[in-house]
């Protein structure tokens, strides 16, 4: 009866300790919640911060590249497009604004164009940098064509008006320095927000720098006015991120406010702090009820326990017996296991190794006596010190974790380590077992590695089994065909084929995989729009071991626009080949008609001398047969005349072997080089070089770099007028040069001689694309080299100098 009363006055008392330390543990958890909520707003800042930084740099970089657009398009329609095109990119946008000094000159906002924005107050004000981003103060309506800068009229929005937030940056480009302000989606962001956090206990505002509020979930709120005594607000500037306890009109709120990085914006969230810790409350007064009766509950089962403590003794002695059973077992598993695996004292002191152990460090048992655990050679001193204290503080919970540790031939290896207590009669005794997996742990890192190129690679790929079906694609094969994974898995992979290629050419691709293992080449396939797109496909065979097909892997870069620019490229080009024909064709009329007025006058005078001879009788055959002979021989000229014109005319870019002296002749002849004032002499030197490319092309750049020479010829009177033609050959290339003795073109503008539209003559001499199309046609279509530079020089004694144009083809 008296241990009875004992064991009552100890439970009452254990009873009254449990009760007390509830209480306080409660206090402490309370606190523990309110740092939880602290680190939930300072997570959510943080969140939203990183993607508003993320939003504002992404649209201050497209407001830099309007610079481009407005250097690159003329047209006022295309440059809007353009802007107009860039803004539907971006959600977080309303509209994008170019202003020449306060008026509205290029928008994705047709409404706003011709505006004056002349009141809005901006934030930072340029003190050094005129091009840092400023923000304005939030502005009512839904764009600058319905809207009116709020904090100047001191207005609070009502709950269905819209608003939204003016961003200005000067930019630079060719056509001068521009202002562009993008005015921000605010309901974009606010939604944003709300949908994240999905709570109504939360508030997210904007605020800019000097206090200016921005944007607000709070409905009670006024945007555009400035916030006042908030010391964490103040304290941001300094810290760039504040987190603690502040009260506005009168509610509690836990607040973070964190700044953007660069920007003059600071981003807050705060948690109405009562309404958070509510449940909180409730359930603190649930768990002290539940509590207290699993105690009293607990107490009344303790004394039933008590009652059947000699029987639970006499149940001990048996589990005892078996656990001896138990021991025997474990000694057999010890020592044939093939792990690692040792039998500690609770000191440290190590009691037996396993063979595979041993083994691993190289020692024996007998070694080992007396040898603590942790002072085993094989541990690095880091491990060696974590297992020392896990060791000494053991608790009897399990311990698992991964450690380093070296071989007896001194490699290091990774062990799966594992801790546990077992008893061993009346002493407590620990096993630690650990498994090699040190090569299991390099094939998941290689595993790991392969896996994240194939995820991330800029490239598509795909992976099917032996019958084509698809097993596996990246990211980049999602982009590119618009089909996610789950759409095509287990699909063929002719539901890209398109229409574009005959059956022959999938024929010849698939013998090529069968026979080689291999294939590449430009395909044109459709995504899952139902549009065409151009891509540079590899294919490979991967085979087993005995040879058999298991798997192919395509990999491929989709060059639909590099293919686009290429023949838009092409067709520039072609158009300013033929504009070039088409500016020289009337010079060379003028060519034309010039050199037929010799013939022409030749078989005037010839008919005319036969009808007179006739008139007054005095006619004789052989006369008319010499006025005959020179008017046939004349007419022969005009035909050959007509014939080179024709040829020249040609659009076309037949490739053939010919002749250089003979098409530097045809182009002489095209030219009829003769000045206002005298003839120009040619000075050639020529030798019997035939090359493989465009004949008309190559005679449209010796007529292109010989006028060039004619025209500078043509203002000089007091000279002998020269233009050099000289072909020699140089190991495996031709080189023509070209020179003439007009005093050569002006350093200056020399390097910008082949510039397309750039011309040194006047409007009616030239428009500029002659020598632009000439480097054009021997670099891209001839495979050479053309360039130009001022050349002195001696002939017959005389000292000249002048512009000296080389054409380096190579004859391989």
């Amino acid at each position: 009866m008296k241990n009875i009363t004992k064991l009552v006055v100890g439970i009452i008392i254990s009873f009254l300790i449990i009760i007390t330390s509830i209480m306080a543990a409660l206090s402490i958890l309370k606190d523990e919640a309110v740092n939880n909520y602290l680190t939930i707003s300072k997570l959510n800042a943080r969140a939203f911060s990183k993607e508003l930084n993320q939003d504002i740099n992404n649209i201050e970089q497209s407001m830099i590249n309007i610079s481009s657009i407005l250097d690159l398009y003329k047209n006022k329609k295309d440059i809007n497009n353009r802007i107009r095109d860039m803004q539907k990119n971006y959600p977080q946008i309303r509209s994008i604004n170019v202003l020449n000094n306060s008026k509205i000159i290029y928008s994705s906002n047709n409404n706003n164009i011709g505006i004056f924005i002349e009141r809005i107050d901006l934030f930072p004000k340029s003190i050094f940098d005129e091009m840092v981003l400023k923000v304005s103060t939030p502005w009512i309506g839904r764009d600058f064509i319905d809207g009116n800068d709020m904090y100047s009229y001191e207005e609070k929005i009502d709950e269905k008006e819209s608003y939204f937030i003016p961003i200005s940056k000067k930019i630079v480009s060719q056509k001068g320095t521009f202002n562009i302000i993008v005015n921000l989606n605010v309901d974009y962001f606010k939604n944003r927000f709300l949908t994240n956090i999905n709570s109504e206990n939360i508030i997210f505002e904007l605020i800019r720098l000097d206090g200016i509020l921005l944007l607000t979930s709070d409905k009670s709120k006024t945007i555009g006015k400035t916030i006042v005594n908030s010391s964490l607000l103040d304290q941001t500037i300094e810290k760039n991120e504040v987190t603690g306890v502040e009260t506005f009109d009168k509610t509690k709120y836990i607040t973070t406010y964190i700044l953007t990085d660069n920007y003059p914006i600071t981003l807050s969230v705060k948690l109405d702090y009562e309404k958070n810790l509510m449940s909180w409350n409730k359930k603190q007064y649930y768990f002290f009820i539940i509590t207290t009766f699993i105690v009293i509950i607990s107490m009344i089962i303790a004394l039933m326990f008590f009652y059947l403590y000699n029987k639970r003794r006499e149940k001990e002695i048996s589990l005892h017996k078996l656990q001896i059973q138990d021991q025997k077992k474990f000694r057999l598993l010890f020592q044939d296991s093939h792990f690692l695996a040792t039998v500690i004292k609770n000191n440290g002191e190590i009691l037996e190794m396993n063979n595979e152990a041993l083994n691993f460090i190289g020692e024996t048992n007998e070694t080992l006596r007396g040898v603590n655990f942790w002072d085993l050679e094989c541990w690095e001193n880091k491990n060696r010190r974590k297992i020392k204290n896990l060791i000494e503080n053991y608790t009897k919970t399990k311990f698992e974790d991964e450690l380093l540790a070296k071989d007896k031939n001194g490699e290091k290896r990774i062990i799966d380590f594992t801790l546990s207590y077992m008893d061993d009669d009346d002493d407590e005794i620990l096993v630690a077992i650990g498994l090699d997996i040190t090569e299991r742990k390099n094939k998941e890192e290689k595993l790991n590695q392969a896996y994240t190129v194939f995820s991330n690679t800029r490239d598509g790929i795909i992976i099917t089994d032996k019958n084509t079906n698809l097993i596996d694609i990246n990211k980049a094969f999602e982009k590119i065909t618009g089909y996610s994974k789950y759409e095509v898995l287990n699909k063929k992979t002719n539901l890209l084929k398109s229409n574009t290629h005959p059956n022959h050419f999938y024929k010849k691709m698939w013998e090529r995989i069968l026979n080689d293992g291999y294939w590449e080449g430009e395909i044109t396939n459709l995504n899952k729009d139902g549009n065409e797109y151009t891509e540079w496909l590899t294919i490979n065979t991967i085979f087993g071991k005995d040879g058999e097909v298991l798997n192919y892997i395509g990999i491929f870069s989709d060059i639909t626009e590099q293919r686009k620019k290429e023949n838009l490229l092409k067709e520039k080009n072609d158009m300013l080949y033929q504009q070039s024909k088409m500016a020289a064709m009337g010079e060379m009329i003028q060519n034309i008609a010039h050199q037929w007025r010799q013939p022409l006058s030749v078989i005037s005078t010839a008919a005319t001398g036969i009808l007179i001879q006739k008139e007054i009788g005095v006619s004789n055959e052989e006369d008319e047969k010499k006025s005959l002979n020179a008017i046939n021989k004349s007419s022969q000229y005009l035909s050959k005349t007509i014939d080179d014109f024709r040829n020249f005319l040609k659009f076309n870019r037949e490739l053939e072997i010919f002749r250089i002296d003979k098409a530097i002749e045809e182009s002489i002849s095209l030219s009829n080089i003769k000045t206002n004032s005298q003839v120009i002499n040619f000075v050639l030197n020529f030798c019997d070089i035939k090359i493989y490319g465009s004949k008309n092309e190559f005679i449209q750049v010796m007529i292109n770099i010989i006028n060039n020479a004619k025209d500078a010829l043509d203002v000089k009177s007091d000279i002998d007028k020269f233009i050099f033609i000289y072909v020699y050959s140089e190991e495996k290339y031709v080189n023509i040069k070209i020179k003439d003795n007009a005093g050569g073109i002006p350093e200056k503008v020399i390097s910008r001689i082949f510039e397309p539209y750039f011309t040194t003559k006047h409007q009616s001499k030239g428009t500029g694309i002659g020598l632009y199309m000439s480097e054009e046609i021997i670099k891209n279509h001839m495979n050479g080299i053309l360039s130009v530079a001022n050349e002195t020089y001696l002939y017959k004694g005389v000292e000249y100098k002048g512009a000296c144009f080389t054409i380096k083809i190579n004859l391989t």
